[in-house]
């Protein structure tokens, strides 16, 4: 499915607005639940028993908004706070103290966008059950993370006596607060952004997650001993996000003549493992490599990364994971905006492709074959491998 422009979606955002926001007032109208909540008066927020945050997207996606969900436990002390989110990208939020409840919903224009399958039949009767079951709740404020005018009409069907977000790609005029977003901001800043709208709170910081000891016990179980361990995740949400198979030989190739008692953790989710397979059967038969594609949980997973010295990947959730357990990354961008979605508060390098045509935060690419993916295409292998080995020297400077 091709990517809608900026004007048709603001577009079909300006069709859809009115019908949704008469819903919305009708809903509050009957509510009768008092007014809303002062969001620039510190002291109406010990009021506030009822936060909604919606965040209806990737799995790296919703890990660069736990600074922003961690703000709202902060600013709302006596608040529940419940998180709309895809089921399989909320795992990453297990064992978080800032949601009380994970509410799970697979949005179909997500997912339409990713390619998956739609029944609109089907999922329109659920969103409508989904969104009465949100109005009973009677949230006091509502947060969408994302600055996505679908995912602001789906908060504002919940009617909450109040919707914050931010309507700079549309749907505006449903939001009751619309912050102001820094410019060329990171994700994890604009979700911060919208998180303190009308308040002074202080300035987001890295992502983290939460593995217990029996994650850590699993890792090491994994890992066992050996030399420095370099993790490894070859696959990305698109095609157009991916390093060819032959790039990611030539670097471990590159890093193993190096030093030969570099070991490789592969990472990866069942949807990848025909990757890894195709991977591993081209690597040299001196590579060392441990295969974990398919065999843990995302916090298992951040428990391994806590323990490797670097990380090689795309831009991806498993590269977000990498930088929340501090573990230096080496990405490469190619229609993913680096000012956006860079690793966060860790070490890294990201290295790209001048084209003019990038960044272009289009996920199904424009250009026919050959040209096809050529921001992935010609990444350099040489430029990839210098920057594993400058983070890999200052990790350890006798190297």
């Amino acid at each position: 499915m091709p990517d809608l422009s900026a004007p048709q979606k603001r577009t079909l955002a300006a069709a859809t607005e009115p019908l949704v926001r008469l819903i919305q007032r009708v809903h509050r109208a009957a509510r009768r639940g008092g007014p809303p909540p002062d969001l620039t008066d510190p002291a109406a927020a010990h009021s506030v028993r009822k936060v909604l945050v919606v965040r209806l997207d990737a799995i790296g996606d919703v890990l660069l908004s736990e600074p922003a969900l961690r703000m709202l436990r902060t600013r709302f002390p006596n608040a529940t706070v419940h998180l709309v989110a895809n089921p399989a990208s909320a795992m990453v939020l297990e064992r978080s103290p800032s949601v009380d409840r994970v509410i799970p919903y697979r949005a179909p224009w997500h997912a339409l966008w990713r390619g998956g399958s739609v029944h609109w039949r089907a999922e329109t009767a659920l969103l409508w059950r989904l969104s009465a079951q949100l109005r009973a709740e009677r949230y006091d404020v509502a947060f969408e993370l994302r600055g996505d005018y679908r995912d602001i009409i789906f908060a504002a069907t919940a009617a909450p006596k109040l919707l914050v977000g931010s309507g700079i790609r549309g749907g505006g005029r449903l939001l009751d607060g619309d912050a102001v977003l820094p410019e060329n901001g990171h994700q994890v800043e604009l979700a911060a952004a919208i998180a303190s709208y009308g308040a002074n709170v202080p300035t987001a910081d890295a992502p983290r997650v939460h593995p217990t000891e029996r994650h850590y016990a699993k890792a090491r179980e994994h890992l066992g001993n050996g030399g420095a361990t370099i993790a490894l995740h070859l696959g990305a949400g698109f095609p157009s996000k991916s390093l060819p198979l032959d790039k990611f030989h030539a670097i471990v190739r590159s890093l193993i003549q190096t030093d030969r008692n570099r070991r490789f953790v592969i990472l990866g989710g069942q949807e990848e493992r025909e990757l890894v397979d195709k991977f591993i059967q081209g690597l040299p038969a001196e590579a060392a490599t441990i295969d974990l594609c398919a065999a843990l949980s995302l916090l298992e997973s951040a428990a391994v990364l806590a323990h490797c010295k670097l990380f090689i990947g795309n831009d991806s959730a498993p590269m977000h994971l990498a930088a929340a357990m501090g573990t230096p990354v080496v990405t490469f961008f190619g229609p993913s905006e680096p000012w956006k979605f860079h690793p966060y508060g860790c070490d890294y390098r990201l290295v790209e492709v001048d084209l003019a045509c990038r960044p272009c935060d289009y996920v199904h690419c424009l250009w026919p074959a050959p040209l096809l993916y050529q921001c992935m295409t010609r990444q350099s292998v040489t430029a990839i491998t210098q920057a594993a080995e400058a983070l890999l020297r200052k990790e350890h400077p006798s190297l």
